[in-house]
């Protein structure tokens, strides 16, 4: 990878391109090393270790990485749907088994312990799925519930306490003291 020429003639070092900058992020990704990344891209270690603590560094790095979760989990989409006809066939019409009788694969029903076992697995993980989004709404209640509370100090905090004078009750003199709401 070259980098090109500097505009300014009077300028000797030469200028990284930004394709160049994300390159060399996404191979850091795959590879994991700034040593390698260097040898792959032709970028000197030596820019690479100062790039790689700047913040446009670390916000491409993430990036990728979002974006390479985001694939894995649409394949693994894709393969549990696979895995989960198969399961649904199994079940429906039964494993294949050999007959030596007659040479060829027959399907006969699957053991109850196999489907229990099966069944049982698939609504652990539905259950977990499902709660999920319970979780998310408690913690927006939670988090709703500190909001108001901090509302509330910061109300309590801004009252003012008006000291006023003395009042004589019976033989005892007291100090009156009353909170008033600044609002």
């Amino acid at each position: 990878m070259k980098r090109r020429k500097s505009k300014y003639p009077w300028y000797s070092k030469a200028h990284w391109g930004e394709d160049q900058k994300l390159q060399a992020v996404a191979c850091y990704v795959m590879l994991g090393s700034i040593r390698e990344t260097a040898l792959a891209t032709e970028i000197p270690m030596d820019t690479l270790k100062i790039w790689k603590q700047q913040d446009w560094w670390k916000e491409l790095q993430g990036q990728i990485r979002d974006e390479d979760v985001q694939q894995l989990d649409s394949t693994l989409q894709k393969v549990i749907g696979k895995a989960l006809k198969v399961v649904e066939d199994r079940l429906d019409h039964g494993d294949y088994q050999y007959d030596p009788k007659t040479g060829k694969p027959v399907r006969i029903p699957i053991k109850a312990h196999i489907a229990l076992k099966t069944v049982t697995e698939l609504l652990t993980k539905q259950d977990k799925i499902r709660e999920i989004p319970e979780k998310v709404e408690i913690e927006k209640t939670i988090d709703a519930r500190l909001a108001k509370l901090a509302e509330e100090f910061q109300r309590f905090a801004k009252a003012k306490t008006i000291v006023g004078e003395a009042v004589i009750v019976s033989d005892l003199v007291l100090p009156v003291e009353v909170a008033v709401n600044a609002n």
